[in-house]
């Protein structure tokens, strides 16, 4: 555990602001306007109090309390109880420190959060000391964060990659023409074509199924609004969905109604990831035992975050980079 000057002044600060919120109910507005952050880039008050709630909510959901519904805390008020499951669910799946959804980070303010982090510490009964230390360890886990610890740069560190990103020397890739994918033993493509157009491919793997597909960027098609696209849609249909944040990102996991013989509707669970690259986006759909939880789902992840994307020609429909039936 680091106890450096700049750790410990941050978590005084940390204290004093909810010692102060916990007494007053109100935050001051100076205080405000210099804890508050937006870009999440920094080791700020709001952002070690975040960490702070996440490591309390895991530890909950570690000790035995396995449901969104027993792990958030019991009330919170000014706090909707759907919006606290539903940020619950978010920081659950994010890694400590990272940046958050866009509309979670929104319902995030400096006085939910430390509404919500006064509640924990109330409902878990902990101590001064113990207190202290759960700050501490939640600067140090925004410091591994920022240091770079957590985040991988698309196009760096990580895919998928544009073409003109990465040497093609060495790698086994299957060629479909605007999309390139890693090779894997025993994987079959299943073209998706419309109007004698290939648009999209599914690949298969054993009892994982990966659909994916590339666009041209625009202000509709980039991964932000592609998602909250879907989401919203999924829940019109009275899917279950949600935000979660893993290996390729912010990502949408949902629980979709499927008939799975006449007359008999299931359900399926699967994984949405998208990526947005230089000029397009990539986007992924997981089925199958990838998308389940606790199901082996490395080669979904490893197919997506290595594929290769080749813009250039657009498809009739004018947003798709069309594909082409591969050799495998």
């Amino acid at each position: 555990m680091s106890n450096s000057g700049g750790e410990n002044g941050v978590v005084q600060q940390v204290r004093e602001l909810l010692r102060k919120f916990a007494e007053d109910g109100v935050v001051d507005p100076s205080i405000l306007a210099n804890s508050e952050v937006v870009s999440w880039d920094g080791v700020t008050p709001k952002r070690v109090m975040v960490a702070a709630v996440q490591i309390i909510l895991r530890l909950r959901w570690e000790n035995g309390l396995s449901t969104v519904e027993k792990v958030a805390p019991r009330d919170v008020s000014s706090i909707p109880r759907s919006d606290l499951l539903e940020i619950t669910k978010m920081l659950l799946g994010a890694k400590s420190g990272d940046a958050l959804d866009e509309q979670v980070a929104k319902r995030l303010s400096l006085p939910n959060v430390m509404r919500i982090l006064v509640t924990l510490f109330d409902e878990e009964s902990i101590s001064e000391e113990e207190e202290e230390y759960l700050l501490s360890s939640a600067v140090d886990v925004c410091e591994e964060s920022l240091g770079g610890g957590d985040i991988l740069r698309r196009g760096v560190e990580v895919g998928p990659w544009d073409i003109s990103e990465i040497g093609m020397t060495g790698l086994d890739l299957v060629d479909m023409g605007g999309i390139m994918v890693p090779s894997a033993p025993g994987m079959s493509c299943l073209p998706i074509e419309v109007d004698g157009e290939m648009l999209a491919a599914t690949l298969v793997q054993g009892d994982t199924a990966l659909q994916i597909q590339a666009f041209n960027a625009n202000a509709e098609t980039v991964w932000d609004a592609i998602r909250a696209d879907m989401l919203s849609k999924l829940r019109a249909q009275g899917n279950s969905a949600e935000t979660w944040v893993d290996r390729a990102g912010i990502e949408i996991r949902a629980t979709i109604s499927v008939v799975t013989e006449p007359g008999v509707i299931g359900t399926r669970e699967i994984r949405v990831l998208g990526s947005d690259g230089p000029g397009w986006m990539l986007r992924a759909v997981v089925s199958g035992a990838g998308a389940k939880s606790g199901g082996d789902d490395e080669w979904a992840y490893r197919t997506f975050l290595g594929a290769v994307v080749v813009p250039g020609e657009l498809s009739r429909r004018g947003d798709v980079i069309p594909l082409r039936s591969p050799e495998i």
